[in-house]
């Protein structure tokens, strides 16, 4: 339907990056910027600036990325409707999971009373820097709902919302760190010890939960806070190899073999909802597949 290089084009505009690009769409690096280089010889345009610290469009190609993502989005649209309009039966629910946003008490739940009259499919999603906000803006494109953690009042106005846990922000600590061990952390226990400060990896500040936690954290003299982008698995991997803690959450208990999840005892409440992010005007089936794990989770979805 559509030039299939406008996708590399269009991740690295996104990402910044072609390395960061190729691994969002499971190709080689030099495979995705053969793709970009070859489109713009073709064409005789030039939609990046490279430098040595990535890719930036040019004020054209910002114009051009926007466009490309729109006939995208047209063509996917295409395609849905023909799927719909061809298939004998109700079209699947197709459930976003990765290892960072996992699906497992959705599915636990499902697995307990699923509607029969309800196809659901499970579709994989890479843990990159890609933000949810831009995994949310192309709902019903690859994916219908995701399960994720995120606070409610975040996407009132961008797309419906079904929490069915709290997911109070954790501890991800090495397993051999003598803090692993302590079934419930207390911030006195971060306090250096023998002279060397506590790291932890947390998000920069962006006006989200993890401020609350940098908050209670960033004055405390034996804690030393290391600012990360975005969560990915190399992040774990560093942890794991650092000895560094980790910012985490329940729903990421067992992500990594070396790291253990150690509740926080908080002195005021630190966390967000775990559930499903779904389209504002969801298709009948999508909407189906809400109110029946609303139903099962014995919380009420939006009308």
């Amino acid at each position: 339907m559509y030039d299939r290089r406008l996708d590399a084009l269009i991740a690295a505009a996104e990402t910044g990056s072609f390395a960061a690009a190729s691994r969002r769409l499971h190709i080689s690096t030099p495979a995705l910027a053969k793709q970009v280089n070859t489109f713009e010889r073709e064409y005789g345009i030039t939609v990046f600036d490279r430098s040595r610290s990535g890719v930036t469009p040019t004020a054209a190609g910002a114009e051009f990325i926007e466009d490309a993502r729109s006939i995208v989005r047209q063509s996917n649209e295409i395609i849905a409707r023909m799927r719909r309009r061809a298939h004998t039966g109700t079209p699947p629910v197709r459930l976003g999971i990765s290892a960072l946003r996992p699906a497992r008490r959705v599915l636990d739940l499902w697995q307990g009373g699923a509607d029969p009259a309800i196809r659901l499919e499970l579709v994989s999603m890479p843990d990159d820097e890609m933000p949810i906000d831009d995994i949310i803006a192309h709902l019903c494109e690859d994916i219908d709902a995701v399960a994720t953690a995120f606070a409610p009042e975040h996407w009132t106005e961008v797309c419906g919302t079904l929490p069915i846990s709290y997911e109070p922000l954790c501890m991800a600590v090495p397993r051999d760190h003598p803090l692993s061990r302590l079934p419930r952390l207390r911030l006195d226990d971060l306090d250096a010890r023998d002279g060397t400060r506590t790291r932890i990896r947390i998000l920069r500040r962006c006006g989200g939960t993890d401020d609350i936690a940098r908050d209670l954290l960033e004055h405390r003299a034996g804690v030393e806070l290391v600012d990360i982008d975005h969560y990915d698995l190399n992040l774990f991997n560093e942890c794991a190899e650092t000895g560094d803690l980790l910012i985490s959450k329940p729903m990421w208990d067992g992500v990594h073999p070396q790291l253990v999840n150690v509740p926080v005892d908080w002195p005021r409440p630190v966390g967000m909802h775990y559930g499903l992010l779904y389209p504002a005007d969801p298709e009948p089936q999508i909407r189906a597949f809400i109110e029946r794990i609303g139903a099962l989770a014995g919380v009420a979805s939006e009308p």
